[in-house]
């Protein structure tokens, strides 16, 4: 017996909208960000970003986050911490080493783990850090899987960024930007 038509349509949208999208850029950027105050070493630092190690997301499998993405967040982040200048003397290289994903759940908890890396313009790394984060998504927060995955995504860059910028504040205030530790 075939499908009548309303109900074919109806399985169309609910096949179409469980497909998996790619982290927001926008949603990976932390919501409060304190401005570095005048005189902080890091204030007007960072001329550039690079970024590696993320992947686009193919709608048929799990979100992912993307290279472009996480640079945009971060990029957006730095601007408000007032990090970022166009005259700064340093490069700001993240890479993302691990992503942990669940491949089913109610709640969906994703790691992230990102090393950053501070380099001046001879290439000599000045400041290097390994950040872990982690975020669940809660059934509550939607009834699909893949967006509970796409947003657990974001909360986990957010997240990063944001002990990123801490680890960036604190060590501005232990002396400024110091060698590899």
């Amino acid at each position: 017996m075939p499908m009548p038509r309303p109900f074919g349509a109806l399985a169309l949208c609910a096949l179409l909208s469980a497909c998996a999208h790619g982290a927001d850029e926008t949603a990976m950027i932390p919501a409060a960000i304190a401005p570095l105050p005048a005189g902080n070493p890091h204030r007007g630092a960072i001329s550039d970003i690079e970024t590696a190690g993320g992947k686009d997301t193919n709608p048929a499998l799990a979100s992912q986050i993307a290279d472009a993405d996480f640079k945009a967040a971060l990029r957006s982040a730095l601007l408000l911490s007032g990090a970022y200048s166009a005259s700064g003397r340093y490069v700001l290289r993240a890479e993302i080493e691990e992503i942990t994903q669940p491949l089913f759940g109610l709640d969906m908890q994703v790691g992230l783990t990102v090393r950053y890396r501070l380099q001046d313009r001879a290439g000599k790394t000045r400041w290097e850090r390994r950040i872990v984060t982690r975020h669940t998504a809660r059934l509550g927060e939607s009834f699909l899987g893949s967006e509970r995955l796409r947003y657990a995504n974001e909360g986990a860059a957010r997240e990063n960024i944001a002990s990123f910028l801490r680890a960036l504040g604190a060590e501005a205030r232990a002396g400024g930007v110091a060698d590899v530790s």
